[in-house]
C-alpha cells in the first residue's frame, strides 16, 4: 500500500529524492548500496530509508499478479491457512483491548485473508490495497469490502472506523507520517491502532547486515526501530500502549524458502528432508526475532 505522491519528493532523472519522513532533514549517512538502491539513516533522528527510490508509478506496478507468485512471495494462495491462523490470533489480541467488536480498517489488505478472518469473527472489515489482483480476488472470490485505492483518496468519513490495522504493510508506505495523520483521521476518538512491522534495529539484522531478506529497497521503503516508530506514532496523534514481538503461522516449506534465501545450500539440504517427511503443508507458529506489533491509541 503506497501513497502516489509523497510530500516533500523530487524527481532526479528516474528516481525520486525524499527528506526524512520522521524530522524532515536532508543529513543522511549511507548504510550500504542493495539492489543498486541507497539505503540511509538519518543522522538527526536515526530513520533508515531508502533515498534516492524509484518513483511512486512503478513501485505501485510492482503489486500485480507476479508480486503474489515470483516476487516476495512464493505462492501467497498457497499459505491462506497459516495467514488465516495468524490473523485469528491477532484478532483475539485486538479484541482483548477493544472488547468487543466494530467497525475495522485493513490498510493493505491484499487478498483479503485479514478481512475474511475478521468478518467470521464478527467485525465490519473494510479493505484497501494499490494491489488491483487482491482487490478483485478479496472481492470477487471472497465477497468481501476491498477497494483499489489509498488511504487518502478511499474517501472514509471522519471517525468512521474502530480500529485501523496494518499488517506488513507500514515499511511500503512512501509517505508513512502522512498516512498515519491519515488514519487518524478515520478513527473515532480513542480508536485503535495496530501496526507489525520489522524492527531494523535488532541483534539479528545487525550481524546480518545488507543480507537481511526484509532490505528490499524496490518495496520497503523505510526500516523502522522501536525508537523512530514510537517517535513517529506519538507525532502523529497517538498514545503508544506497547510495542512488542509478533509471530506468525505459516507452513514448513514457507520456512525452508526463507531459509533458501539466506542460504541456497543449507536450504537444499532442509528441503530434502522435509520433503522425505512429508512435512511441507505443516502449519507452525514462529517468531522471527525481528517482527513486531505496535498497539496505540488515537489521543
Amino acid at each position: 500500500m503506497v501513497d502516489r505522491n509523497p510530500a516533500g519528493a523530487r524527481q532526479t532523472g528516474e528516481l525520486e529524492v525524499v527528506r526524512c519522513n520522521l524530522c524532515g532533514a536532508q543529513d543522511e549517512a549511507l548504510l550500504f548500496v542493495k539492489e543498486g538502491l541507497r539505503i540511509v539513516r538519518c543522522r538527526q533522528c536515526g530513520l533508515a530509508y531508502v533515498n534516492p527510490r524509484l518513483p511512486q508509478s512503478e513501485i505501485a506496478q510492482q503489486y500485480d499478479a507476479g508480486y503474489y507468485t515470483a516476487g516476495s512471495y512464493t505462492d501467497y494462495l498457497s499459505e491462506r491457512a497459516g495467514y488465516e491462523r495468524t490473523f485469528d490470533l491477532r484478532l483475539a489480541q485486538i479484541e482483548r483491548l477493544t472488547r468487543g467488536v466494530g467497525r475495522i480498517l485493513d490498510v493493505g489488505c491484499a487478498f483479503g485473508f485479514f478481512l475474511s478472518v475478521a468478518e467470521q469473527r464478527g467485525w465490519e472489515a473494510y479493505g484497501i490495497d494499490l494491489s488491483p489482483v487482491g482487490c478483485q480476488y478479496a472481492a470477487a472470490q471472497l465477497g468481501l469490502r476491498a477497494t483499489c485505492t489509498t488511504l487518502a483518496g478511499a474517501g472514509f468519513p471522519p471517525e468512521f472506523f474502530d480500529v485501523v490495522v496494518m499488517n506488513d504493510t507500514f515499511e511500503h508506505l512512501a509517505d508513512p507520517t502522512h498516512d498515519l495523520r491519515q488514519a487518524r483521521q478515520v478513527l473515532r476518538p480513542g480508536g485503535f491502532l495496530f501496526l507489525v512491522t520489522q524492527d531494523s534495529g535488532r541483534l539479528l539484522v545487525r550481524l546480518l547486515g545488507k543480507r537481511w531478506a526484509q532490505y528490499k529497497p524496490r518495496e520497503h521503503l523505510y526500516y523502522f526501530t522501536a525508537r523512530t516508530l514510537r517517535r513517529m506514532l506519538e507525532q502523529t496523534g497517538f498514545r503508544v500502549l506497547q510495542i512488542e514481538d509478533e509471530g506468525l503461522v505459516c507452513t514448513v516449506d514457507f520456512l525452508v524458502v526463507k531459509l533458501g534465501n539466506l542460504s541456497r545450500f543449507a536450504g537444499r539440504i532442509v528441503a530434502s528432508i522435509v520433503r522425505r517427511l512429508g512435512l511441507g503443508q505443516r502449519l507452525v507458529f514462529v517468531r522471527t526475532g525481528y517482527e513486531v506489533m505496535a498497539c496505540v491509541q488515537k489521543v
